[in-house]
């Protein structure tokens, strides 16, 4: 008797631990209540997320920030995320060199050299940096000039234009609802605007605008042609090119739809792309070129001078581990480095 009870205790202990871990789903089965919907990302992937937080949480002091404005002062206060300064005085900086807390200020500031803001830095007017500042956050609702040498710890958004000085390092996000400035010697990780320029020159370029009959050409639906090895697209070219090698597009060559190569792209002077552009390896973009659709590279991706990618209103995307602009660029949309990205002297 006891032979038989034996084996039969073990199998129910057995099977006993194998049901343990399923008893959650059994559970749920006969009695439906997790029935919401998955809990998302509260940014929805916009790069001024960030910015928009902090404004809101900035929102109780409003009310003692206008009194601190009409008396021309400054003040410490606590807030359910801790002390926070409120600067009522434009103009010059007069608060302390260094702040630890986070600051909001009720207009315009002009900040010395070497100031340093360990907290979140939020002004409703203009902010004018000072050479060799250091930022964690940065927000304004207007425009925000930084200085040369200037570093952001992780992001910095403008409601107007973002211009930016030399040499500047600008890691984690950087946006503006206007236009972005960069200069000579700045490094980036992932900046957007409606419109970003790669030097304070490229802003007197002329930028080309969607043309109706390019517009028709390129989306009419016109075919893939697909090559074993390199291609040269020597003039024109209808539809979308897909290669296992490089892929050159000559000097003043134009393709009307996308290329993707297992291998480099190479955009030659004056030659035009409107669609995407993907590679395995390396993405070339010449002088006076242009690109309508993102360009997404797996290990760099180099704009020359006089280039335009994307058009107004009409944002893209340039991605690669690495980014090498030069100055006098054109970009519309988003520019992600995953690794760095640098504008050339």
């Amino acid at each position: 008797m006891i032979s038989v009870l034996a084996p039969l205790a073990l199998a129910t202990s057995t099977g006993a631990l194998l049901m343990v871990p399923l008893a959650p789903a059994l559970r749920e089965l006969m009695h439906k209540r997790d029935a919401g919907p998955l809990i998302t990302r509260k940014d929805d992937g916009r790069i001024s997320s960030f910015a928009s937080s902090l404004r809101t949480r900035c929102i109780p002091l409003q009310a003692l920030l206008d009194q601190c404005a009409q008396q021309g002062e400054s003040q410490f206060v606590d807030s359910p995320f801790g002390q926070v300064l409120l600067v009522g005085k434009s103009g010059v900086w007069t608060a302390p060199q260094h702040t630890t807390t986070p600051v909001v200020c009720a207009g315009c500031v002009e900040l010395p050299p070497e100031y340093h803001s360990i907290g979140d830095f939020y002004s409703r007017g203009n902010v004018r940096g000072g050479t060799r500042s250091i930022f964690r956050a940065l927000l304004s609702d207007d425009e925000i000039l930084l200085d040369d040498e200037t570093q952001i710890l992780r992001w910095i958004h403008a409601e107007s234009a973002l211009h930016v000085g030399r040499n500047c390092r600008l890691y984690g996000r950087a946006s503006s609802a206007k236009s972005l400035t960069l200069s000579s010697g700045c490094s980036f990780e992932r900046v957007y605007a409606p419109v970003i320029y790669s030097s304070k020159e490229a802003a007197t370029l002329s930028v080309r605008e969607e043309y109706a009959a390019y517009a028709r050409l390129a989306q009419s639906g016109l075919g893939r042609t697909r090559i074993r090895g390199a291609m040269h697209i020597p003039d024109q070219h209808r539809g979308d090119v897909v290669a296992t090698g490089s892929v050159d597009v000559e000097e003043g060559a134009s393709v009307f739809g996308s290329v993707k190569a297992n291998g480099e792209v190479i955009l030659k002077g004056r030659a035009e792309v409107h669609g995407s552009v993907v590679s395995t390896k390396r993405v070339h973009i010449s002088s006076g070129c242009f690109v309508k659709g993102p360009i997404i590279a797996e290990r760099e991706v180099i704009i020359a001078s006089g280039v335009q990618i994307g058009l107004p209103g009409t944002p893209t995307t340039v991605s690669a581990p690495a980014i090498h602009l030069a100055p006098g660029a054109v970009l519309h949309g988003t520019v992600w480095a995953q690794v760095e990205g640098r504008v050339g002297d």
